[in-house]
């Protein structure tokens, strides 16, 4: 069995879920992050699952738990671990890394192909795509989407999981006593790459040149690539 103390141990993964907007039913990714021992769950779509993706939706995560455990899990997507060594060993993605790092947790990845080592985050997909969003969501754009989810994980609070004769927001109140408490200060969940702008007057990230003011000309500039800009 897969017991865990309170606030030790948070597991993350992406699910997918349809999504009738407007113009039509699209596939939405979602971010899952669930706590192991109370199993209160935070939801939010995103983009894709790009590092710039898992850096805003973690940082949403935390902002609305108000804390954070000692551990992090993930399978091991590139976005998280670059390279896999032997056993429990990770070249960690530097995003990943200075995220972690930030909020002072320790990051940790299952073993290839073990997705039952985080069996919360599975769970959680399958409650998204089951409870949360079944029927399929109609909305008018991803905000919308998105204050939906959060209305499913703050009812979660009230539910009461399986052989537990407390509610998920009841255990949740014994987690935040022993979790991590916040750093004072954001972080800021972006790509962050130092850049030479060329004589043409633009900045390269990710292939594409992005034009800058003439006087910027030969200069070194920071390029932070967020979810919806850069």
């Amino acid at each position: 069995p897969l017991n865990h103390a309170p606030g030790e141990r948070i597991e993350c993964d992406f699910g997918e879920i349809s999504v009738d907007y407007p113009d039509g039913r699209r596939v939405k990714d979602v971010l899952i992050v669930t706590w192991s021992f109370s199993h209160a769950v935070f939801m939010i779509a995103t983009p894709n699952h790009r590092t710039e993706s898992v850096l805003h939706g973690m940082v949403a995560a935390f902002t609305f738990f108000d804390r954070l455990a000692r551990e992090v899990w993930w399978d091991n997507p590139k976005t998280i671990a670059t390279v896999v060594l032997r056993g429990r060993q990770r070249v960690l993605n530097d995003d990943y890394a200075a995220l972690a790092s930030h909020y002072r947790f320790d990051p940790c990845a299952c073993m290839p192909a073990r997705g039952q080592e985080k069996p919360d985050a599975e769970s959680g997909v399958k409650a998204l795509q089951r409870r949360a969003c079944t029927p399929v969501p109609k909305v008018r754009d991803d905000q919308q989407l998105n204050e939906h989810l959060l209305s499913f994980c703050l009812a979660e609070m009230n539910r009461r999981v399986s052989g537990q004769t407390q509610t998920i927001g009841e255990r949740f109140e014994i987690e935040k006593r022993l979790a991590i408490p916040l750093p004072a200060h954001r972080f800021d969940p972006c790509i962050s790459r130092s850049v030479l702008i060329d004589k043409y007057q633009t900045a390269t990230f990710e292939h594409n040149r992005y034009s800058v003011p003439k006087w910027a000309a030969f200069t070194g500039v920071t390029v932070k690539a967020y979810i919806d800009r850069i």
